[in-house]
């Protein structure tokens, strides 16, 4: 019964952190597709004031793609210590059926 709790928890924090991922993966190409079509409206303008109000764009699209990816590796750190916790808290647990009757249990130390 415990097992099946944590493969649960388990699903539900793999298909939660998949479509996490996926979002995170979407913006970071919506940023990079945005600092591309910059760049080449930078490589066309003719104006000074124009490059200059490009570049500025730029620069700030650059942070916001910084910044998601700054989360983004946050996440996975915080997400790795997280199962290491979780290991690390089921070591000495059973790992046999509830219902076996007393005697029917086999332990290797």
């Amino acid at each position: 019964m415990v097992g099946s709790i944590s493969s649960t928890t388990l699903l539900s924090a793999t298909s939660n952190s998949v479509s996490s991922t996926a979002s995170t993966k979407a913006q970071k190409a919506e940023l990079q597709a945005q600092i591309s079509a910059k760049q080449t409206e930078l490589a066309d303008a003719k104006d000074e004031s124009a490059k200059a109000d490009i570049n500025k764009e730029i620069a700030a699209l650059k942070a916001q793609l910084a910044a998601l990816e700054a989360t983004e590796s946050s996440q996975s750190k915080q997400k790795e210590t997280q199962a290491q916790q979780t290991e690390t808290s089921k070591i000495g647990t059973r790992n046999f059926e509830d219902g076996a009757p007393f005697g029917d249990r086999t332990l290797y130390v």
